[in-house]
């Protein structure tokens, strides 16, 4: 009897927890409109959000799920707006209109999709990520580095020179650090290989905290959305309470 050969791949293990729950109601969104000079991206978007929903941000490039990100990231307790500027590249209001609301205990975690961007330069990447969890031991934090396959010497490694997928990878680190209660992931499986994509999916579906996405991934979208915030073009959004498949049969 010949042993199966054992893959030699290399994967990444990713688990999101939370250090402590949010409040049943995490966001409400009341009138919320965003327009960039004349041209209006977001007209008057109302919703509630309850805890543990994972919600998938459709529609084609440009529709404003970027922006609609931004406008709730702009009001949560746990981003800063400084990181939320530096992801956007934009200096002006991240809010035109309406209200967003956090809820009780909100901690939000945010992934950008310029993620380089949330990453300071010139310091070591061990240095980097202890900041967001000064309690954390050097050995908790390799072993963190070590599950996203980082080699032991790369905690040394200087931040300006990580790739886009070392960048992205870190990112995860920092979110497995910090504990949100609420993920906020804008375009994470850039620049990912596909041993890191099913990480992530499956860990998205595992994690009992509440979730925002925008992706292309349709598979990662039927697999772990419970809602679809879907963008036409006429600048409204569709709210869709159930998961993708049963969108696109209600589309068909």
């Amino acid at each position: 009897m010949t042993e199966l050969a054992k893959s030699n791949i290399q994967r990444p293990y990713l688990k999101f927890e939370q250090k402590r729950p949010s409040g049943k109601h995490i966001l409400e969104l009341a009138g919320v409109t965003k327009s960039y000079g004349d041209a209006k991206v977001i007209a008057g978007f109302t919703a509630s959000v309850l805890r543990g929903e994972k919600i998938a941000l459709m529609g084609r490039n440009g529709a404003g799920k970027t922006t609609l990100l931004q406008a709730l990231l702009a009001s949560s307790p746990t981003v800063s707006e400084s990181e939320i500027k530096a992801a956007s590249g934009y200096d002006g209001p991240f809010l035109d209109g309406g209200k967003v609301i956090w809820g009780h205990e909100a901690s939000v975690g945010f992934f950008a999709q310029d993620h380089k961007a949330l990453i300071e330069p010139g310091i070591k990447v061990l240095e980097w990520l202890h900041q967001w969890d000064p309690s954390a031991s050097t050995e908790e934090i390799r072993g963190l580095l070590g599950q996203m396959l980082f080699p032991r010497d790369d905690a040394e490694k200087r931040t300006d020179i990580l790739s886009g997928g070392e960048a992205a990878r870190l990112l995860f680190c920092k979110l497995m650090l910090q504990k949100p209660n609420v993920l906020v992931l804008d375009e994470p499986t850039n620049h990912l290989d596909l041993e890191s994509i099913n990480a992530l999916n499956i860990s998205l579906q595992r994690y009992t905290g509440t979730v925002l996405l925008v992706t292309h991934d349709e598979d990662l979208i039927d697999e772990v959305a419970t809602r679809i915030w879907h963008f036409e073009s006429d600048h409204k959004i569709t709210d869709f309470k159930g998961a993708y498949q049963d969108y696109e049969a209600v589309l068909a």
